[in-house]
């Protein structure tokens, strides 16, 4: 049975007969994992900052965000093939040993699993802490499947960019300080606002690199605007304006500063996307926004505890 590349969607039988071409930890794109943790570990140490913190809370919370992370990410791939596309990721499993390979039918499998022990540890979260944090997660594991399923999904939408910039920046980095005791407020809404933006800038970064395979397939914000390069211009230096802004406002300790440090990271996610940029450049662009997520967020709560 052949496949037509970026042209019809494939059967059931087609989709059962392949593995994807790398491993299960390719498959959960540790990159992008920067999109949970660093918010997580931030509003961790925000909330050290204003009284006790309870570390089994922390840890288990960062567990559980993780695990529907990676959910999200393997559903995302698992379903991109069951509509036709990035066939280039999979391998017929009758041309080499797949012993160790994901096979597309084992997805949803994993998934399960995966979102099973989400589910019981936000159980145990709940009764700690409140019943609202299962709504929360409810929610949350929602998002993820919805994110990628069906022709509708919020990714065809358009919609990824401020599902991500939710419940991978503000989510995360409120939850992470009002789970120890404390009361949401403006300062934490602020200091979630640049891991929404950068999170933001990541779907965006990969939804300017897919324009050509996701026409036909998708409406993203990256094919209705054609100014998506400067929209991500923009995304970046509010980031950095912001963190400007509490620093010299002494809302936070001017060792956040520090976060600076992570401008060459963003120069060159901005370049990978210039006007006349290599197809290199364009693929290699979703690396540079993840590791300048993981170089700003890193720099962020170091510059936090430096300051403490």
């Amino acid at each position: 049975m052949s496949i037509d590349h970026q042209k019809h969607v494939p059967t059931t039988f087609a989709v059962n007969d392949l593995s994807y071409r790398f491993s299960w930890f390719h498959l959960a794109r540790p990159l992008t994992l920067t999109g949970t943790i660093n918010p997580i570990i931030t509003g961790t140490i925000i909330a050290s900052m204003q009284g006790k913190v309870y570390y089994d809370i922390f840890i288990t919370f960062l567990i559980a965000s993780m695990l529907i992370q990676i959910s999200a990410n393997m559903l995302n791939d698992y379903f991109d093939l069951k509509n036709g596309q990035d066939y280039e990721k999979w391998i017929k499993n009758s041309n080499r040993s797949f012993t160790k390979l994901p096979m597309h039918q084992e997805i949803p499998y994993v998934v399960s699993v995966m979102i099973m022990l989400a589910i019981i540890l936000g159980i145990w979260l709940s009764i700690r802490i409140n019943w609202w944090v299962a709504l929360v997660g409810l929610v949350g594991i929602i998002m993820s499947f919805a994110y990628s399923a069906g022709k509708k999904s919020l990714s065809a939408l358009g919609l990824g960019e401020i599902v991500a910039a939710v419940y991978l920046g503000f989510v995360p980095t409120i939850l992470a300080y009002i789970m120890h005791d404390n009361f949401i407020n403006f300062k934490i809404i602020l200091l979630a606002s640049p891991f929404s933006l950068l999170i933001a800038s990541m779907i965006l970064s990969n939804n300017i690199r897919d324009i050509k395979k996701d026409t036909g397939f998708r409406r993203t914000l990256a094919i209705r605007r054609k100014n998506a390069f400067y929209l991500l211009n923009a995304l970046l230096l509010f980031a950095y304006t912001i963190i400007f802004i509490l620093v010299i406002s002494q809302t936070i300790t001017w060792t956040v500063s520090v976060v600076f440090f992570a401008m060459p990271f963003a120069y060159k996610l901005l370049n990978s996307y210039k006007i006349n940029a290599k197809r290199m450049d364009e693929i290699n662009g979703m690396k540079w926004a993840a590791r300048h997520h993981w170089a700003f967020g890193t720099l962020f709560w170091l510059g936090l505890l430096l300051g403490s």
